[in-house]
């Protein structure tokens, strides 16, 4: 019984004095890792090859591949890991949308997602990314709430929202009309013509607020259902309300239709038309209807003065024999927000990609970008142009008449006051 307790009280006399010694002894730090390295980096990148907006989803492809090619001098790698882009269609669908996020997220374990040229799949998909803490980096759609109403902090947009659109090209169409005119702004009367869907609501509201910001008045939207193919009780209805400017927001097949009324009606004698410039597609099928259009523009490579644009538009054409178009430079943008978001948390961590993205800089054909820190939204130039005719192309090109600066073309935050930063 002696033994067993002496044997008892010299274990615990020497567990105590290893607990004292060790309490005692100097902190050691981690190892620091001055070169972090990674194993692949899987990019999920939900784009549309199928549905109506399949010209845009492979405008947004090729930006990507070349941006890709561009933020890694060639390598495809960063931090010492290949870089893996993982193509997912969602053919404009919120659902096929929400399946293939998914897959990227469950079965593909990727790292970051990008995506879509559809408001409504990126609108669905953000709550999908919230559920799984995946950062999700929105280009080309454009709609207001995906960085307003609709906000989540991990949603980062290279691609311009519709209010940035607006912010251009309603300043640039107030100042225009007032001096032309000699008018004050309060003096002026515009009109909008967009489609009867959401995206239609929002170009129009858009618009609508930056033109009432400069005192000018807006009438009520004149709303064509989006599949119209006959303008001319819409135009008519223009006409009737004799504004001095209208703001003409369509995507897709149906412009094409729409500006040649537009002409037919006379309306560019009797107003200024204006809105967004469309991508060469649109542009090769308005042909000589679209040349005098003055208007916002996104991208086209004739406008923006940088080495990233020379080389995007140089590389480009090696690459497809055609110029970039509208939202190719908006892949490009996404690339490198990628690439240079990794290279400075050095980590693919979700929350170090987050904080190191808020008020992050980046190289992109439009010059420099920067994420907002409020919404997420990256600042950016636009441009406002007149399309001219150009020999040496099949389609009427962009004229610059004015860089708008990232500042001017901020939009207001519209980020709810009780979102999770």
């Amino acid at each position: 019984m002696h033994g067993k307790f002496a044997y008892l009280l010299m274990t615990l006399l020497l567990i105590g004095s290893l607990f004292i010694a060790t309490g005692c002894e100097e902190p050691v730090d981690e190892e620091v890792d001055d070169d972090p390295e990674l194993d692949t980096v899987k990019i999920g990148i939900l784009t549309d090859q199928s549905g109506v907006l399949a010209s845009y989803g492979e405008q947004q492809t090729r930006g990507l591949e070349l941006g890709f090619e561009y933020a890694t001098d060639g390598t495809m790698e960063v931090l010492g890991g290949d870089i893996e882009l993982i193509f997912e269609d969602d053919g404009s669908d919120p659902s096929m949308g929400l399946t293939a996020a998914r897959r990227l997220i469950e079965e593909e374990e990727v790292d970051i997602l990008q995506g879509s040229p559809n408001t409504a799949v990126a609108l669905a998909v953000m709550e999908e990314v919230a559920a799984y803490e995946v950062p999700f980096i929105v280009d080309p759609a454009a709609g207001d709430s995906i960085t307003g109403e609709n906000w989540n902090r991990y949603t980062f947009r290279t691609g311009s929202s519709t209010s940035q659109d607006a912010a251009a090209g309603a300043m640039y169409a107030v100042e225009y009309l007032a001096e032309e005119l000699d008018k004050d702004p309060s003096e002026l009367v515009f009109a909008n013509l967009a489609p009867d869907y959401a995206w239609g609501y929002e170009s129009a509201d858009a618009w609508r607020y930056q033109i009432e910001e400069t005192g000018a008045e807006v009438l009520d939207d004149v709303l064509p259902p989006h599949d119209e193919v006959d303008f001319a009780p819409y135009l008519t209805t223009v006409l009737e309300k004799e504004p001095h400017g209208l703001v003409v927001s369509w995507s897709g097949d149906g412009a094409v239709r729409l500006f040649d009324q537009i002409d037919d009606f006379g309306l560019y004698e009797d107003m200024l038309v204006t809105g967004g410039v469309g991508d060469m597609h649109s542009l090769r099928a308005m042909g000589d209807d679209a040349v005098g259009f003055t208007g916002m523009m996104k991208y086209n490579p004739r406008l923006p003065e940088n080495e990233v644009n020379d080389w995007f538009w140089d590389r480009h054409l090696e690459e497809y024999d055609e110029d970039p178009d509208l939202f190719t430079s908006g892949g490009f943008a996404a690339a490198s927000a990628i690439v240079t978001a990794i290279e400075k948390a050095e980590s693919t961590d979700t929350e170090a990609l987050i904080e190191t993205m808020r008020g992050m800089s980046f190289e992109t054909p439009k010059d420099v970008m920067t994420f907002r820190e409020e919404d997420h939204q990256a600042l950016q130039e636009m441009y406002i142009v007149e399309l001219v005719e150009d020999e040496d192309v099949d389609y009427p090109v962009p004229e610059l008449i004015e860089t708008i600066s990232p500042e001017d073309s901020a939009p207001p935050v519209m980020v709810p006051e009780d979102a999770e930063r």
